[in-house]
């Protein structure tokens, strides 16, 4: 009989993005690499997960506050009841009070280097808890070099204490061609995915359109539901008046995303700070173009595969937008090496080093 292990993937809820996203992918990815060597218990609200014990989150703690209070109160005596000799905490925090070994996910610390662009909840939450979790932790998974370099220079992490290991795609769901828009869309456009937050530099991006429109002759379509500190971009973005077109989407279902990709003419991601960049690797498993900001963690998911520019320098933006709009041989060269590039990003690696990890501890 294999040990037993708690899986910790409470942050998940929906509407779902980034790191929930990143979570919920990662455990269906991890799990059937645990089977052979463990025992799991899965603690999540989303679809059960076949051949693991899967138990919901209580509904009192479906909220942010409520799920903090679940993790530090409850979860130490469910470990308990269940004998736990492992937990996997999938987001950020763990009990501070647990004395088992464990595996913390660290998908980024912005909240503690960059309160400014986080809402106020998020940043009480990671000063409470998150260098106590980091510092009671086994080992700290994270998914780019970017934020082991940053545990380290914060936080004081020693490099062996962080294992790197990089997300995935779902390459099959972005490659293959689908159809199921439920509206019109511009026949050129660029595209933004993302919430509307501080840290995605949208004003940035909006300028940069406004400055390449007319000579682009594209749209720019902008897919995500409202985050925080975004009242006046939401206006702007309601009631755009500049040159050119923008369409903001708000939240649109998964299977619509791909499409809204597929038929991109590039996607631009302009972030000022980024623990990783999913819709870098979603862009190029759908075969379009990616320009990104010169952001270490962005230029270490693409790989040498897209664009990159200064997320303060809109002009060379409104360049790169002009150059990709008006160049299809330029086009296509980023197209086949974005997919190259996604091909090897798989979800599967990542469930295999994250179980091994969990199997060495």
């Amino acid at each position: 009989m294999g040990r037993k292990l708690v899986i910790d993937a409470s942050i998940y809820r929906e509407p779902a993005s980034g790191v929930h996203l990143a979570v919920r992918n990662g455990v269906l990815a991890e799990v059937p690499f645990l089977q052979a060597s463990f025992q799991s218990l899965l603690i999540a609200s989303f679809p059960p997960v076949p051949e693991v014990e899967c138990m919901p989150l209580p509904t009192w703690a479906g909220t942010a506050v409520g799920r903090i209070f679940w993790q530090q109160c409850y979860l130490p005596r469910l470990l308990k009841k269940h004998e736990a000799d492992l937990l996997h905490a999938e987001a950020y925090t763990m009990p501070l009070n647990c004395s088992l070994p464990v595996l913390l996910n660290v998908h980024d610390i912005i909240a503690l280097e960059y309160p400014q662009w986080c809402s106020f909840q998020n940043v009480c939450h990671m000063r409470a808890l998150l260098p106590g979790s980091i510092r009671r932790a086994a080992k700290c998974l994270v998914p780019t070099r970017h934020v082991a370099q940053r545990l380290q220079a914060v936080l004081g992490v020693p490099f062996r204490k962080i294992e790197i290991v990089p997300w995935g795609v779902d390459y099959q769901r972005f490659s293959t061609v689908s159809q199921l828009l439920e509206f019109e869309l511009p026949e050129n456009y660029f595209l933004f995915v993302g919430n509307l937050e501080p840290k995605k530099n949208l004003e940035f991006l909006l300028k940069a359109y406004a400055d390449s429109a007319q000579q682009c002759q594209c749209a720019l379509v902008i897919i995500g539901r409202a985050g925080w500190k975004c009242t006046s971009l939401q206006q702007t973005l309601r009631n755009w008046s500049g040159p050119g077109q923008v369409r903001w989407l708000g939240r649109v279902p998964d299977p619509v995303v791909t499409a809204v990709y597929q038929k991109a003419k590039a996607l631009i991601m302009p972030s000022l700070e980024e623990g990783f960049g999913l819709p870098i690797l979603e862009a190029m498993a759908s075969g379009i173009p990616v320009l990104h900001s010169n952001h270490p963690a962005l230029v270490e998911v693409a790989a040498g595969a897209g664009l990159a520019f200064s997320p303060y320098d809109s002009n060379e933006l409104a360049d790169l937008m002009k150059n990709i709009a008006g160049n299809s041989a330029l086009r296509e060269e980023l197209r086949q090496a974005g997919q190259q590039r996604a091909q090897k990003a798989t979800w599967n690696n990542w469930g295999r080093q994250s179980a091994n990890i969990l199997q060495n501890m």
